[in-house]
């Protein structure tokens, strides 16, 4: 049997080389300064987001601080079912950070682009539109797995399904931007 440290401790090192990789890519594309460019998606819609967003990662936190802090919500889920989620993890995890790569300073964190913003085609843009949103997800369901628990599943699917909903708007957006170019890209 596995100990809930080894999941614990591998879900750290894991998120924290992740986070030192994203808030590189964050800070040299000045992304941070977007945070707050929601209009088109509404304040309500924007807040509830945020909300969902902060109780995915508080009990993520939790979970990393004080495992016992979130048993209240834990699923019994055997070892080798928990172990499966390092595979969509780790794949998740480089689909998301190879996004970062290529799209350098034209990320931003709100559906808004930027005035100088380029249409990117390369690495991951090839094969999926939204490599960011499509390896987050993937992340999240080896993140659930190796948690194991409904809570923090719950949380992770009614943020990811809030993304899911704004991508429509982001879609008109990169329309508006880029016309033609981004239609035959999609």
């Amino acid at each position: 049997m596995t100990d809930e440290n080894t999941f614990r401790f591998l879900l750290i090192g894991i998120s924290m080389i992740q986070i030192a990789i994203s808030v590189r890519y964050v800070r040299m594309a000045g992304a941070g300064s977007t945070i707050f460019g929601h209009r088109e998606e509404g304040l309500l819609f924007a807040s509830g987001s945020a909300v969902f967003y902060l109780a995915y990662l508080v009990s993520v936190l939790a979970y990393f601080i004080h495992p016992a802090s979130m048993a209240w919500s834990a699923v019994a889920s055997p070892a080798w079912l928990r172990w499966i989620g390092i595979a969509p993890l780790l794949i998740g995890a480089y689909l998301l950070v190879s996004g970062l790569h290529h799209l350098g300073t034209n990320l931003t964190i709100s559906i808004s682009t930027k005035d100088e913003h380029s249409l990117i085609t390369t690495g991951p843009f090839r094969w999926v539109r939204h490599p960011l949103y499509a390896g987050g997800m993937i992340e999240t369901v080896g993140l659930c797995l190796l948690i194991s628990n409904w809570f923090v599943f719950l949380s992770a699917f009614l943020f990811r399904t809030m993304i899911a909903i704004r991508t429509p708007i982001e879609e008109r957006e990169l329309i508006e931007k880029f016309g033609d170019e981004y239609r035959r890209y999609r």
